[in-house]
């Protein structure tokens, strides 16, 4: 299967049938030229009473994928392994869902900013911060924002405006490797747009530049409520779509709500590295 929600695409597959290691399966069928073409490769499995959810990056590396569960989530309810309310595991976390039509709702956990949760190299708190400096187009830059988890590492930059695309890519790209977080991050830069309005760019870990990304969504959400020292409900737009997204406070469970499509089903010929 090929599945997406708001850009994020990935193949997808039942992990019984999984030819062989997942990681290099992921580096194979992600491949946008020779393979499948994805965000990443996504791999379910019944198990005892919910639902066994993995994701692989296009380079092998698993990771927690807020897009992917609801991707996921549309897969498994479709083929009627579960009914509108059901629990999802997701790397170490137990993620409730709920179908309501086209509508899935997630709830993922709650944000930490604990450098050994991240995680980063500082002794404290990353938080409206210098997250990165360094050169940039041959001038120096300091970056002041946050670093947090929300299952997978983010580092999230308040802005007035979203940067331009050689600007983001170049810079986005130094703070994923530097040496601040030892497991490499996530990048979003996030514009208010209006009030509980947010709009913002992805540079995923592993990825590069993506169209969406439901646990850098919750990021910047969590961030902005911080900010703001209260909860709420925001609307985000990624560049492939909108997320809504819940707390009672920046710290309490995050549900966002959103959807996911199957995109198309065939077969991946894993010897030959190409789909059929």
């Amino acid at each position: 299967m090929k599945v997406e929600a708001i850009g994020n695409d990935f193949p997808l597959i039942l992990e019984n049938d999984a030819p062989g290691e997942l990681s290099a399966l992921a580096v194979a069928m992600c491949d946008r030229h020779f393979g499948v073409g994805g965000d990443g490769l996504l791999t379910v499995r019944k198990e005892d009473d919910a639902v066994r959810v993995r994701m692989f990056n296009p380079d092998g590396t698993e990771d927690f994928c807020g897009n992917g569960i609801r991707c996921a989530a549309r897969y498994v309810y479709d083929l009627g392994w579960v009914d509108e309310d059901f629990v999802i595991r997701h790397l170490d976390r137990l993620v409730p869902v709920r179908v309501a039509g086209t509508l899935i709702s997630t709830e993922i956990g709650r944000a930490s900013y604990r450098p050994e949760d991240v995680p980063t190299a500082a002794s404290g708190e990353l938080f409206d911060a210098t997250i990165w400096s360094g050169m940039d187009a041959g001038m120096p830059i300091s970056l002041f924002g946050s670093a947090l988890t929300t299952g997978s590492t983010h580092v999230v930059i308040p802005t007035v405006a979203l940067p331009d695309s050689a600007t983001f890519a170049s810079v986005s790209a130094k703070i994923e490797v530097d040496a601040q977080y030892p497991q490499r991050t996530s990048i979003i830069w996030s514009q208010e747009v209006s009030p509980d309005s947010l709009k913002i760019r992805i540079w995923e870990r592993g990825v590069g530049e993506t169209q969406g990304c439901g646990t850098g969504t919750s990021a910047a959400s969590a961030d902005y409520f911080r900010r703001k020292d209260r909860g709420g409900e925001v609307n985000v737009e990624n560049p492939g779509g909108t997320i809504r997204v819940k707390m009672d406070r920046w710290d309490a469970p995050i549900t966002i709500t959103g959807q996911a499509r199957v995109v198309y089903s065939g077969t991946f010929i894993a010897a030959a590295g190409s789909p059929s």
